[in-house]
């Protein structure tokens, strides 16, 4: 079975995301590929001590993207899915896109935060992008509430 694929970013949406793809890779005993996109924007003017403030930006990014990528994998070995984690760094949409398409997954699987039309407009949609992008079927999940989580939670644990 080819593997599902979590693009995360540890947001409550991102948090959906997970509990649906463990659901899923569980029930499809399936493999699952977890991804966290570190990205750093870089402006094209500077200032003296910029590259200090990019290297701290950077960390931070990376520490971040770990945080999120273990908090995935204790999960899934909870749920007795085996659970790959990659740090990728860049144009999020880009590289979640073109990770899918390099490891042919079967499924991506990733959070919406649920912003009306003036905030996407604003900050962007990764999930939009994904959607629009991604070389497989995408599944966006918008962030649950407690007892819809709960069902989630049950669902992953009756199929480990």
């Amino acid at each position: 079975m080819k593997p599902i694929m979590l693009a995360s970013d540890g947001s409550p949406a991102s948090a959906a995301a997970m509990r649906e793809a463990i659901a899923l890779a569980a029930e499809l005993h399936a493999p699952l590929i977890a991804v966290c996109v570190e990205h750093v924007a870089v402006p094209s003017y500077g200032y003296y001590g910029y590259s200090e403030v990019y290297l701290e930006l950077h960390k931070s990014e990376r520490e971040h993207a770990e945080r999120v990528l273990e908090e995935i994998a204790a999960a899934a070995e909870l749920a007795g899915v085996d659970c790959e984690t990659a740090a990728l760094e860049g144009q999020v949409v880009e590289e979640i896109c073109h990770f899918a398409k390099e490891r042919d997954v079967a499924m991506l699987v990733l959070g919406a935060h649920g912003w009306g039309t003036l905030r996407r407009l604003v900050f962007g949609s990764v999930s939009q992008g994904v959607l629009h992008e991604a070389p497989c079927p995408v599944l966006i999940a918008r962030g649950l509430d407690e007892t819809t989580a709960d069902q989630t939670t049950e669902r992953v644990r009756a199929t480990a």
